[in-house]
């Protein structure tokens, strides 16, 4: 097993290679579709018929935004947790989606990565259900493990016999320290995914942002302590800005 680090449209994407077939660790967005492709074919040198499962971790549009069209282009299923098409559902989802989509040229533009499409359907079709615990199908040494609390369907992809999970969003990191997402819409559960890294053991840690990181107990356990105790969201978030400006 070779663990690929593929240069997205403004994350990580993570490429688990086999001798007969490849594993997807999140979809990246709608524009990195082409650059999966590519790098499968003309880096790897495989058939895209090699790549045989992508998983989305949660709704967000660097991790989903290209689940639908790896599908309808390259024929790729998908794994995910039902949950995640929860997220952007209804009005209230609508408004979030719109604000995801925002957010991420945000941060593309502070990247210089250019203006592409990201525009993605809200709502995927899930080949194949997660729940925690969930081997993944036709990769059994890796485990879906439930993760929440920067979302409601965060999921971590862990792979016991090497200690390395994918964790998506669960960690920020810069070049001088650990940090918690944004947002955190469950700030009990996101400690408690935290304390499930310790627990397990975990030693390398995939990260959408950025790359793989060995990150020790004591650092988990200060990222607990920083963590915030009530949640972090665009609602309340925006919220504090218009009492900044008019209170």
């Amino acid at each position: 097993m070779k663990i690929h680090n593929v240069r997205g449209y403004i994350q990580s994407l993570y490429l688990v290679e086999y001798d007969d077939k490849l594993l997807l660790l999140d979809s990246g967005c709608r524009c990195d579709v082409e650059v999966i492709e590519k790098f499968i074919v003309e880096i790897l040198r495989r058939p895209i018929s090699d790549l045989k499962l992508v998983i989305v971790t949660h709704a967000h549009p660097d991790h989903s935004g290209g689940s639908t069209f790896l599908r309808s282009k390259l024929n790729v299923p998908n794994a995910s947790t039902e949950k995640v098409n929860e997220f952007y559902s209804g009005l209230k989802g609508f408004g979030v989606y719109w604000i995801d989509i925002l957010l991420t040229y945000m941060v593309a533009r502070r990247k210089k990565s250019g203006f592409k499409n990201i525009i993605f359907p809200r709502k995927i079709v899930i080949d194949h259900k997660l729940n925690d615990g969930d081997m993944i199908p036709g990769f059994e040494d890796w485990v879906a493990l439930s993760c929440p609390g920067h979302t409601s369907s965060d999921l971590t992809i862990y792979h016991q016999e090497t200690k390395t999970a994918y964790i998506a969003d669960n960690i920020v990191s810069s070049r001088t320290s650990y940090n918690p997402p944004y947002p955190i819409i469950h700030p009990k559960k996101y400690k408690r995914s935290l304390k499930k890294y310790i627990d397990l053991g975990i030693e390398n840690f995939l990260l959408a942002h950025y790359n793989e990181n060995k990150i020790s107990k004591g650092e988990l356990e200060n990222l607990i302590k920083k963590a915030p105790d009530i949640h972090r969201s665009h609602s309340n978030t925006l919220f504090k800005i218009l009492k900044r400006l008019f209170g």
